[in-house]
């Protein structure tokens, strides 16, 4: 019985057809069709599996930057409290953002301004759960004050465009003083 992930591997050797042209495909068909080249294919098949199992992966593999979940806690507030949930979304959006409290120091900076527990995680985007979560208990309208006193950051253009500008205008603003 072939699985769905199985399938999608013969699918993916289809899309080969383009590079490699009918004529290759024929005759791969038609050498798998002998029961020595079937052991044979299914020999090298079992050792690039083993090998690829073997190979520590790299860091870009290891490291892919995931994005952020939702806490669940905020996702069970949406029908039952549609104007907290939505105050909240907003501002989990702006912490994603780096709008507001852009370090993890400021993040439990806050945590303590606002009498939460103390927030132990080692990363800015692992506390950000924990004090959405720990939000939850306060009431709109402190919730909306505290979050209102917030700075906001502007995260900028940092696209080559954008440091250009930054670089030009520096330099001009140089060469006027001069």
């Amino acid at each position: 019985m072939t699985t769905q992930r199985e399938l999608d591997l013969l699918v993916d050797l289809a899309k080969l057809l383009k590079k490699h042209g009918p004529d290759t495909f024929e005759s791969l068909a038609e050498s798998i069709s002998s029961p020595e080249m079937t052991q044979h294919l299914s020999r090298v098949l079992t050792q690039v599996a083993k090998i690829a199992r073997t190979i520590p992966k790299t860091k870009g593999e290891a490291g892919i930057k995931q994005e952020p979940r939702i806490p669940k806690s905020l996702i069970s507030l949406k029908s039952a409290e549609p104007e907290k949930y939505q105050l909240l979304m907003n501002f989990y959006n702006d912490l994603i953002a780096k709008t507001v409290l852009p370090t993890l120091r400021d993040i439990k900076e806050f945590g303590v301004d606002c009498g939460l527990r103390e927030i132990r995680a080692k990363s800015r985007q692992k506390a950000i759960s924990p004090l959405i979560s720990s939000l939850l208990k306060f009431p709109n309208e402190q919730l909306i004050a505290r979050i209102q006193s917030l700075e906001k950051y502007d995260t900028g253009d940092r696209s080559l465009e954008g440091w250009s500008n930054i670089i030009l205008n520096r330099q001009r603003r140089l060469g006027e003083k001069q």
